[in-house]
């Protein structure tokens, strides 16, 4: 026996785009009467009554149109307005389903792609120490090639000075050899380097080296003129002096004076 199906009639309801299209065209209005009358580009009409949102401008201009199109017309603007509203509504949630649905789907098939396999494994490891040798022959011929560091911090330029030793302070690479005028050098761990040297009377050429371990050498030189500074003589020295010098013209003078007697 067959099973009879009753039908149910669907009501589909209208968008605000079709019911003011169906009320234009009964009037029989042109698209292109309504664009000249209210001053809306005839584009934007159209997309209007197509449901073309993306193609209209912000709802804020939209929602005027509809308002001044529905009033033209003979149709109930708040009502065109807010059925629009729902209608931007829907589209706005569907697009946004559909660009997560997108984002998931991409997202999918790059973890499809992308499957790490024992193979995978070694190659990634294989490069990467291969980068790390090519790094350390690079860094090894950048240092067979290139000369030590070398860094003075005092005296920074040539100078005068009027005391007989100077400090030699600075920096330079790690496991160099550090001379000064022919002198080895302590230097710590970490590079630095201070010195005291003895100065003789006049100029002292002070030349400083630091040679790496490819007999790489880098050189500063630095020129310091010792002044000695007089030492001002005591008042007492003076005063001393000077009375002795004066009780010497006394007893000359004593001594060239004749005496006259009665």
């Amino acid at each position: 026996m067959l099973t009879q199906f009753k039908t149910k009639k669907v009501n589909i309801t209208a968008t605000a785009g079709e019911l003011l299209k169906r009320k234009r065209e009964k009037k029989g209005i042109s698209i292109k009467e309504v664009s000249e009358k209210l001053k809306i580009k005839t584009s934007y009409l159209e997309d209007i009554e197509e449901n073309n949102y993306n193609k209209l401008p912000p709802d804020v201009y939209v929602k005027g149109f509809i308002k001044s199109y529905s009033r033209l017309i003979g149709s109930n603007a708040q009502k065109m307005v807010d059925l629009y509203s729902k209608e931007k509504a829907i589209d706005v949630k569907m697009k946004n389903k559909n660009k997560e649905k997108s984002t998931k789907e991409k997202k999918l098939l790059i973890s499809n792609y992308i499957i790490i396999t024992p193979k995978i494994l070694t190659v990634f490891f294989s490069l990467f120490i291969l980068f790390i040798i090519g790094y350390y022959l690079w860094h090894q011929i950048s240092s067979f090639n290139s000369t030590p560091y070398l860094f003075i911090s005092n005296p920074i330029v040539d100078q005068i000075s009027d005391k007989s030793e100077i400090e030699i302070a600075g920096q330079t690479e790690v496991q160099s050899v550090l001379k000064i005028n022919g002198e080895d050098v302590f230097v710590d761990y970490d590079g630095y380097f201070n010195e005291i040297i003895l100065l003789k009377p006049g100029n002292n050429v002070l030349n400083i080296e630091a040679t790496n371990r490819f007999n790489r050498t880098s050189r500063q030189i630095r020129n310091i003129i010792y002044e000695k500074k007089l030492e001002p003589v005591p008042v007492d020295f003076l005063e001393n002096n000077i009375f002795e010098e004066n009780n010497k013209e006394n007893i000359y003078l004593n001594e060239k004076i004749e005496f006259i007697g009665p």
